[in-house]
């Protein structure tokens, strides 16, 4: 007698799914790292906010291979390239602000250096 155990593929695939999603295992205790979440997409700008990161609270954004950190305070630029978009990343950062905030707030560590942002 053999033990035999079936799973359907679909299962499997949103079990994987879900799994990727929540990000890999960081520790023997399964805790997880979340390493980045994107916040939004606008005409193939990404912007991003990574979980384990330097003062001051930030967001960076992603664009055909260059990139750009800017604050989530004040929207000024921390380095990196993408000058020729930063009118366009100003005017999102007017209106989702917030949004910003939030995500950096939830993702946070706790044992993050950087700590939870405030308007």
């Amino acid at each position: 007698m053999t033990n035999e155990w079936k799973v359907e593929a679909n299962e499997l695939a949103e079990s994987l799914a879900s799994d990727f999603q929540d990000g890999p295992i960081a520790d023997e205790h399964g805790r997880r790292l979340f390493v980045e979440e994107t916040v939004d997409r606008i005409n193939g700008l990404r912007i991003q906010i990574f979980s384990d990161e330097h003062p001051p609270p930030h967001f960076r954004v992603c664009y055909a291979g260059e990139t750009a950190n800017f604050t989530i305070k004040d929207c000024a630029k921390l380095n990196g390239g993408l000058n020729k978009w930063e009118r366009n990343i100003r005017v999102w950062h007017k209106t989702h602000k917030g949004d910003l905030i939030q995500v950096w707030n939830r993702t946070r560590p706790s044992d993050c250096p950087v700590g939870e942002c405030r308007e």
